[in-house]
């Protein structure tokens, strides 16, 4: 996961000690008494983070991130593998996390008393919260990563063709939805105001299946500090975005620069006569890059007849996307725009290919494969032949 929050840097003493005197330490406890350790309790309305972190890690230091913001809130310095620190609950929100930059990555939630964090841990434990939490996502990792070994069989089986395996991965990730989505409800449920419901609702608002009035109604059962997470509103926002681009609506402009970095518009393709099929990929991305195969295919029979073939490079370096022009032999034009663009039209992931129409107006998104030469073969015979 990306962190993002430096405020200040602090370093934090350990703080477990056992008050007792040193005489007493010698004798032997009274008959019938059992000696206590006394471990000071954080202060009314913190939390104090009893963290373990490997070997490998000590001396470095722990960075405490908050999902917003521009740095760390915290930070403090591991010693003989193990590091404290403690925080008021109200300034950490409902999720927070501690790293390791490059290293170890642990979330937590913040809330009052002590919490046991081992870097090299699945979760955090030592309160209420912490505890359901962490069981909880001990039991999905296993349904994702039984999932993730079944497309991994898929991927290597060479007795599938292309699309046989594509069929094939696509019911392992319906199935995988349809065990989660149960889960994913009830802890809204469970918990509409707290961060086990907030990480509940994040993972329905992401389900490929929900548009605006399912994300209402999924808001409808959360409190109102979930409704206020940035996170939450700012998937709302992804998916008016979404809907305000679908089939029928006209194209929205955005500006990039092409691969000689001269500043480019997408209205300088869309909408100027003739059919455009946009191509939102990343140098990075597998699935782009897959796909850059067939729209050679599609260049190849649609261009001569007026289609207009048109890459947007989003979230990618420019150094980067010209090496992938070379190596993939892109022959069609390419803004590169790094983020603007994805967020207009809502996109969350890649590649996203759209059909434009003569006019400006979107024919259709979530364009893959064979999709695509069917919408032009049709679009060619509502035109008389002509793109």
């Amino acid at each position: 996961m990306k962190t993002n929050q430096w405020i200040r840097l602090g370093l934090f003493a350990l703080a477990t000690t056992v008050a007792l005197p040193a005489v007493a330490q010698r004798k032997r406890p009274a008959k019938g008494k059992v000696a206590k350790v006394v471990i000071a309790q954080p202060k009314a309305g913190n939390y104090r983070i009893d963290g373990i972190a490997p070997a490998d890690a000590n001396g470095q230091w722990v960075y405490l991130y908050k999902p917003s913001g521009q740095g760390a809130s915290d930070s403090v310095q591991i010693a003989n593998g193990r590091f404290t620190l403690e925080r008021a609950v109200a300034e950490d929100g409902l999720i927070a996390h501690l790293v390791i930059p490059r290293s170890y990555n642990l979330s937590f939630i913040p809330e009052e008393g002590i919490i046991k964090a081992d870097l090299a841990a699945s979760g955090a434990t030592g309160t209420p919260l912490n505890d359901e939490h962490t069981q909880k996502s001990k039991y999905r990792k296993g349904l994702i990563e039984e999932a993730r070994a079944k497309l991994k069989s898929i991927r290597a089986d060479k007795n599938l063709d292309d699309k046989a395996k594509e069929e094939a991965q696509e019911k392992v990730s319906d199935e995988l939805y349809a065990k989660i989505k149960p889960l994913a409800e009830a802890d809204l449920k469970e918990h509409p105001n707290d961060a086990i419901g907030l990480i509940a609702l994040q993972n329905l608002l992401g389900m490929e299946d929900v548009n605006v009035a399912k994300a209402e109604a999924l808001l409808q059962q959360a409190g109102d500090r979930l409704r206020a997470e940035e996170s939450i509103t700012k998937m709302v926002a992804r998916l008016r975005r979404v809907e305000a681009t679908q089939a029928g609506a006209q194209f929205v402009d955005f500006e990039g620069v092409d691969d000689a970095n001269k500043a480019v518009r997408l209205s300088d393709y869309v909408g100027k006569g003739h059919y455009v099929l946009v191509d939102f990929w990343a140098s990075w991305c597998g699935p782009c890059r897959r796909e850059i195969g067939h729209l050679k295919k599609v260049r190849d029979a649609y261009t001569d007849k007026g289609l207009v073939i048109l890459g947007t490079v989003v979230w990618d370096e420019m150094e980067d996307h010209l090496k992938a022009m070379k190596e993939l032999e892109i022959t069609w034009p390419q803004i590169f725009n790094k983020t603007e663009a994805t967020e207009l039209y809502g996109i969350a992931g890649i590649p996203q290919i759209i059909l434009f129409d003569p006019a400006g107006k979107i024919v259709a998104r979530d364009l893959r494969g064979e999709e695509i030469n069917k919408l032009l073969d049709k679009a060619l015979q509502d035109n008389g032949g002509k793109l």
